[in-house]
């Protein structure tokens, strides 16, 4: 076990409010203070903020009032804050820069709330890029954002949440998945090989909207509903599509791989901006999946607060835990009330390995699980 001393701080708060002083904004501030952004010489730095501002439909992303502090924070210490987000890989209102950037105002994310502009950091269709290396399991070399590379620092909001491929989703997914070109998504998604259960298909053709790569059909009007394994992109959106479950992965063999793919492009994303990079979790809405869907579920966990550190994987080990440590609600995707000593995500997505991030994170040496909970409430 690592001593105290080698540990990462991570700095929680909960959601407990006395006054003004306690607002939720407040204690961004507070959390941001604490794990140095307020000393940070950010003087004439171009700073990409990167959080998510979820797709059409969905209501469980971060709230955009949740940004400003940190703009302010940077603006003060004369830095240059943008809002960095990037092309989706699957069918959706966010696969394009254009299309981005109307679903990120229609939730909120303009700069008269925000205070920093909006920018598609991959360019036009998810192509402006830059090869960084990576001392990985999968990759030597990973095609990160360009604008996000070449920005000087890295300031980075995140939604802690269940995940269906990953198992949870965090500062770590934000940064490999959220901060990398659409070739950097295809690359992580291709051993994902999704089929069609026959028996279960009632042939609504509902996928075949869904599938960016048009890799859904049917050969004949009455046939069976097949995927075409040479044009999949191995996204997974068909799973969600599919509203009689007849769509599946063979996980135990693809999300892994996923997984680890995902942790090295983190790791690609993170390691230039070391020592510029900081990064603060909201445990808000804690739903079992994605906020890339047009939707919202139930949260599986009550809300717990936020989080903040400057190392990601630390970060997400603590939150992680801290889900855990939580009772499991009846009226979420549980289906019962569950103890704290049971794994919510688990339950959720028996099917995932949901500490893969965290293992392969500590495998490669990016970053650290044995981290030091430090509580400011």
């Amino acid at each position: 076990m690592a001593s105290r001393k080698s540990r990462i701080p991570v700095y929680t708060i909960g959601l407990r409010a006395k006054g003004p002083a306690d607002s939720h904004l407040a204690k961004i501030a507070r959390l941001a203070e604490r794990i140095g952004m307020k000393k940070f010489p950010w003087r004439d730095k171009l700073v990409a903020v990167k959080t998510h501002f979820g797709e059409r439909g969905n209501s469980a992303f971060p709230r955009p009032i949740y940004v400003r502090p940190l703009v302010d924070l940077i603006k003060a210490g004369g830095g240059k804050p943008f809002l960095a987000e990037t092309a989706t890989l699957y069918t959706g209102s966010r696969s394009n820069a254009p299309d981005h950037i109307e679903t990120a105002l229609r939730h909120g994310f303009g700069p008269e709330v925000t205070g920093a502009p909006i920018f598609i950091c991959d360019g036009l269709t998810g192509r402006d890029h830059r090869m960084v290396k990576v001392a990985g399991r999968h990759y030597t070399e990973v095609s990160v954002a360009a604008g996000i590379h070449e920005a000087d620092a890295l300031v980075v909001l995140s939604h802690f949440k269940g995940h269906e491929v990953t198992g949870f989703g965090g500062a770590i997914k934000n940064l490999g998945m959220g901060c990398c070109s659409r070739s950097a998504k295809l690359a992580m998604h291709t051993s994902i090989r999704p089929s069609v259960l026959e028996k279960k298909c009632v042939r609504c053709g509902r996928c075949f909207a869904w599938c960016a790569a048009g890799a859904i059909g049917q050969q004949k009007p009455d046939g069976p509903v097949t995927i075409d394994p040479a044009k999949c992109r191995g996204c997974g959106e068909c799973l969600v599509s599919c509203r009689v479950g007849a769509i599946r992965i063979n996980w135990s063999e693809d999300t892994r791989g996923v997984t680890e793919k995902m942790v090295e492009h983190a790791f690609a994303v993170h390691a230039p901006k070391a020592g510029a990079a900081f990064y603060l979790n909201i445990l808000i809405d804690i739903v079992p999946l994605c906020d890339c869907y047009g939707f919202s579920d139930a949260p599986v966990v009550p809300d717990i607060g936020f989080a903040a550190s400057t190392d990601p994987v630390a970060l997400d080990a603590a939150c992680l835990d801290l889900v855990e440590a939580q009772i499991g609600l009846a009226q979420s995707a549980l289906g019962r009330s569950v103890p704290a000593d049971r794994s919510k995500f688990a339950l959720v997505h028996p099917e995932l390995e949901i500490r893969a991030q965290l293992e392969h994170a500590a495998a490669i040496g990016f970053g650290s699980v044995a981290y030091e909970r430090i509580a400011l409430d």
